[in-house]
C-alpha cells in the first residue's frame, strides 16, 4: 500500500477519533449541566423542609409535652374498635354509600339547618325527639378503624387521597345539640363526656381529618361552657391554648415523619411528648412515601428503613398497615387531588431507571408539609391546670 494513502486512512481514523470525543465530551457535559439544572429545580426546597425541622424540633417536642398533658389524653377507655358500629351508621363521602335511613345519627328535619352554636343557643330548639344512648354506647370502644369493617370494599390498590371517609359533620351537629341538650337539663358534665369521647374517637382514627375533628368538637364543648351563665365548678374544658396547640403539633407531625426529615430527627418526634401524634404523622407521611416508593426509596434507603421498623409497633388502628400493604403508588396511578402532587405529563417520559431521583425530588418539593403553625404558637409555659370533663354530674 503507497504511504499516501496510509496517511489518509490514518488522517481520517484521528478525525473519527477525534469526532466521537467531542460528541462523547459534549453529551457528558450535557448529561451534568442536566443534573445541575434538575437538582437545583427541588434541593433549595429540600435542603430547607431538613433546616426546618431540624431546627424546630426542640419546639415540637416542647409544644407536644404540653399538648399531652391534658387529662384528654390520659382519660380512662375500655379497649375496642368502634369501626363495626360507627361505620355502618355514619354517610361516607363518594364514592362512599349514604347514611343509612334507621341510623341513629339521623337528625329530625327541623334540626338540619346549617345553624351555627351559638345560634342554637339562642334559639333554644325542641330537642325532645333525640335520643342519645348511641353517644354512650361509643363509650365502650377507644378506636375508630375507617379502613376495615366497612360497608363497602375499596378500590384496589387503596388511594387515601380520593378513597371515601366519614363524613364527620353530623359527629359536629349531633354534639351542638348534646351539648345545649346537656346545658338545658341540667347535666352538661354528662353531655361533655359523651362529646369528649367522639372527639376521642375522632382523634383514634389516626388521621390529620379526624385529629382536625377532634379539635373542632372540643372547641364546641369549650363554647357551651362559656355561654352558660353558671357552668359547674369542676367542668374546664380543653383551653383555647391548647386547642391552637393541638392543631398546631399534628399538623407538624406530617412534616416531622417525611422521608425528607433527617432519620434521628423523625425518630425523635416520634416518640417525645408521650408520642400523642405518632400515629396520625405516620400515617399522613407514610400516603406520601408509599406513592413515591418506586421513585424514592433509592434516595431515601434510611428513611424508608426507618418506616418499616415502624411498622413493628403497631398503632391503634390498621390505617398504617393498609397503606403499607395495599396503598397506591405513583407505578399505579396518578392521585387525583388532595395533598400527594400529580406528576407532571413531561416527567412521565422520562426514562424511570435513570430518572426517579428527579421525579422524586420534584413531587417532594411541590407536596412538601410545613410547620407554620408550630412556630406561630405563642411561647408561654404550659398551663398549671389542663381541661377535664371528669367531674361526676
Amino acid at each position: 500500500m503507497r504511504p499516501s494513502v496510509r496517511r489518509s486512512r490514518g488522517s481520517v481514523s484521528r478525525v473519527l477519533v477525534w469526532f466521537v470525543s467531542v460528541i462523547v465530551v459534549l453529551i457528558v457535559v450535557a448529561l451534568v449541566a442536566f443534573d445541575l439544572f434538575m437538582r437545583s429545580q427541588y434541593e433549595p426546597t429540600l435542603d430547607a423542609q431538613r433546616q426546618d425541622v431540624v431546627a424546630h424540633l426542640d419546639l415540637f417536642c416542647r409544644e407536644q409535652e404540653k399538648l399531652a398533658a391534658d387529662p384528654w389524653f390520659h382519660e380512662p377507655r375500655p379497649e375496642g374498635d368502634a369501626g363495626p358500629v360507627l361505620n355502618a351508621w355514619v354517610h361516607w363521602e363518594n364514592p362512599g354509600p349514604q347514611m343509612p335511613a334507621d341510623s341513629p345519627l339521623q337528625l329530625p328535619a327541623h334540626l338540619k339547618e346549617k345553624k351555627t352554636l351559638e345560634e342554637w343557643f339562642a334559639a333554644d330548639p325542641d330537642l325532645s325527639s333525640l335520643r342519645f344512648e348511641w353517644m354512650r354506647e361509643l363509650q365502650r370502644f377507644d378506636r375508630w378503624d375507617i379502613a376495615r369493617n366497612l360497608p363497602f370494599r375499596h378500590a384496589e390498590p387503596y388511594n387515601m387521597m380520593t378513597a371515601p371517609v366519614p363524613n364527620f359533620i353530623a359527629l359536629l351537629e349531633w354534639s351542638k345539640f348534646r351539648l345545649l341538650h346537656g346545658a338545658k337539663t341540667g347535666q352538661p358534665l354528662e353531655a361533655a363526656r359523651d362529646v369528649r369521647h367522639l372527639a376521642w374517637l375522632s382523634y383514634r382514627t389516626d388521621t390529620i381529618l379526624g385529629a382536625m375533628i377532634a379539635n373542632a368538637l372540643l372547641a364546641q364543648e369549650r363554647k357551651v361552657h362559656a355561654l352558660m351563665k353558671q357552668p359547674p365548678a369542676g367542668w374546664t374544658p380543653m383551653s383555647q391554648e391548647q386547642g391552637d396547640r393541638m392543631r398546631a403539633v399534628f399538623w407538624a407531625s406530617t412534616s416531622f415523619s417525611s422521608i425528607v426529615a433527617p432519620v434521628d430527627v423523625a425518630r425523635k418526634a416520634r416518640s417525645c411528648g408521650s408520642a400523642i401524634t405518632r400515629c396520625t404523622g405516620l400515617v399522613e407521611a407514610s400516603n406520601s412515601a408509599r406513592y413515591l416508593q418506586p421513585v424514592a426509596e433509592p434516595s431515601y434507603r434510611a428513611a424508608y428503613a426507618e418506616l418499616q421498623k415502624e411498622l413493628a409497633t403497631p398503632c391503634p388502628t390498621s390505617m398504617l398497615t393498609m397503606l403499607w400493604e395495599r396503598g397506591v403508588t405513583i407505578d399505579d396511578r396518578q392521585p387525583t387531588g388532595g395533598a400527594i402532587p400529580e406528576e407532571p405529563t413531561w416527567m412521565r417520559g422520562l426514562p424511570r431507571r435513570h430518572a426517579s431521583k428527579y421525579i422524586a425530588g420534584t413531587l417532594l418539593a411541590i407536596g412538601g408539609p410545613n410547620i407554620d403553625l408550630l412556630k406561630k404558637l405563642p411561647q408561654t409555659p404550659a398551663a398549671a391546670a389542663p381541661g377535664s370533663a371528669e367531674t361526676q354530674p
